[in-house]
């Protein structure tokens, strides 16, 4: 509850394909949203490898504006090894990007004890 204020309009857990896992103030068009947000996230993974041949990847979050609203994605839970779920945060054009980026990280820190669900079966078994 805490997450959605200060102009937040809603929170989404992502696949990196793009399917909605969960959403707060969801609406009809949060698939569609979801699937770009996991493709602009992508598209930066993909970009990365460019910038710094032969590195690792470490991308591990973005903001950006979209025509109508800003945008906080970051990795949340990797689910193998090259899979992972997004966690975004979006807010209307007026949102300041703290407040985004303090939101997303409200989140990640409350919702982790759901990241052991999206762990491969086996992993992390004792």
């Amino acid at each position: 509850k805490r997450a959605m204020a200060d102009g937040v309009t809603n929170a989404m857990l992502v696949t990196d394909e793009g399917a909605l896992v969960a959403a707060v103030r969801s609406e009809e068009v949060d698939h569609t949203v979801s699937a770009v947000l996991a493709s602009i996230y992508n598209e930066y993974k993909v970009a990365e490898r460019f910038v710094d041949p032969g590195s690792q990847s470490s991308l591990s979050s973005i903001l950006f504006d979209c025509e109508t609203a800003r945008v906080a994605c970051a990795s949340f839970v990797r689910c193998g090894e090259d899979s992972q779920i997004l966690l975004c945060v979006c807010g209307d054009k007026g949102t300041h990007y703290g407040v985004l980026w303090s939101k997303l990280e409200l989140l990640k820190t409350s919702l982790s004890c759901l990241g052991p669900v999206f762990m491969p079966s086996g992993v992390g078994a004792g």
